[in-house]
């Protein structure tokens, strides 16, 4: 397919933004529906409340429920797959579908304007995100990545669980869920995207009779808060056979708040130079026995937060980390950022991208992320041809500060 999409946008009489990107070739139609508020947005900026963690993610769960009926069963009913989910900054609902389009549309538009919130329903769900709270307990990969966000991110939403905790979640009430429903699920704060075999003209029109209701609440300012410095690293023994450990990194805002999504591409680069599959370093690590195939590392990049989380099964962390800082310099970085081996890697991204192009979940899902940058698909191959070599030393001369890093182990029963 043709490496540009064609993307029509539309704000509609109420002041929702709509993008609809046909693909006529494919019978799949995929769309979603995602609101700027996510796990981190604990504090309601009209009323300056104090929220308890895991409300965004309790909102995501009730918007299903309506009076009479779950918003699941009408998407069955339609032959569509539905689902939603809550990330740090983001909420989505979404549903995939051969057929009955405007109906299934017309289920989303209602799902996301029409909360039916009762103490009933509210405690019964609380019950039931209690428990999927209590099975990610036990799992240390869970586990760890909390712990290493609260070293990075200290006394920050960040560092909670998506899903809160029994003892947050009992502070939810259908007061609460209503208030913080209000504010931030306004048309100015959502951005609804619909790929797949449509025409645009059609759903631009079905949309405009089907517009949700606005909200007096004005578009959400999200302030970057101060973060506290990151704490020193440590490590707890669990009941687990292989010891699992995890490197973070923090990267302040003064480093990515100008250009998130590009900053996000160079990170990926420089860490994919300094440890990827292809890297010396990670087939030394492997010939040392230090790391397995489980090792890898994640980039984040989202509204008020970049970091970059290293983890992996290693019978021995502490010598798996000092080889790791060793390599993590800038004079090191310099030698293995050569013009062709980033060019390669630049390569790399925008086939993967012209791939992605061929899903439109991928880029339904992507397209409606993007907006909330104020950019689209199309913009991104020029952002990653852009970049330079020179940009990606410079960045990691600056972020390969030991003090901006920290780590957590959690021991293995045979590595004690």
């Amino acid at each position: 397919m043709s490496k540009h999409l064609q993307i029509y946008s539309k704000k509609t009489k109420n002041g929702l933004n709509v993008q609809v990107i046909p693909m006529p070739k494919y019978e799949q139609v995929y769309a979603i529906a995602m609101t700027d508020f996510g796990s981190v947005d604990l504090t309601n900026p009209l009323t300056k409340e104090v929220l308890p963690a895991g409300i965004a993610h309790f909102i995501e769960h009730k918007l299903f429920a309506k009076k009479g009926y779950d918003s699941s069963d009408k998407f069955a009913l339609y032959g569509a797959n539905a689902n939603a989910y809550t990330s740090y900054t983001k909420t989505a609902y979404l549903f995939q579908t051969l057929e009955n389009v405007t109906d299934n549309l017309a289920v989303l538009l209602d799902l996301i304007q029409t909360p039916y919130f009762t103490k009933d329903n509210v405690d019964k769900e609380r019950g039931i995100i209690n428990q999927e709270v209590q099975m990610y307990l036990d799992m240390p990969e869970w586990k760890i990545e909390q712990k290493i966000l609260s070293k990075l991110y200290p006394n920050d939403p960040i560092s909670f669980d998506i899903a809160g905790t029994s003892e947050t979640l009992k502070k939810i009430n259908k007061d609460n869920l209503l208030e913080t429903y209000k504010t931030f699920y306004n048309q100015k704060n959502i951005n609804l995207v619909i790929v797949g075999n449509v025409d645009h003209n059609s759903i631009f029109s079905f949309i405009e009779k089907h517009d949700l209701n606005i909200t007096n609440a004005p578009v959400i300012k999200n302030d970057i808060k101060v973060k506290d410095n990151v704490l020193p690293g440590s490590n707890e023994k669990e009941d687990i056979n292989q010891t699992k450990t995890s490197l973070g990194i923090r990267i302040d805002e003064e480093n990515y708040q100008n250009n998130p999504i590009k900053t996000q591409y160079m990170l990926n680069m420089i860490f994919e130079i300094l440890i990827g599959e292809s890297s010396n370093l990670y087939e030394e690590l492997l010939n040392k026995r230090l790391i397995n195939d489980n090792f890898g590392y994640s980039v984040i990049v989202e509204r008020g937060y970049c970091f970059v989380l290293i983890n992996g099964d290693s019978d021995k962390p502490e010598l798996l980390r000092r080889e790791l800082l060793n390599h993590f310099t800038v004079e090191k970085f310099k030698k293995m950022a050569v013009d062709k081996v980033v060019e390669r890697f630049k390569r790399d991204i925008m086939g993967s991208l012209v791939f992605s192009k061929n899903s439109p979940e991928s880029i339904a899902n992507q397209q409606a992320e993007l907006y909330f940058y104020n950019l689209d698909m199309n913009n991104l191959i020029d952002i990653i041809k852009n970049i330079t070599k020179e940009e990606l030393v410079d960045l990691a001369s600056k972020i390969l500060n030991q003090k901006n890093m920290s780590y957590y182990d959690l021991i293995g029963k045979n590595d004690e």
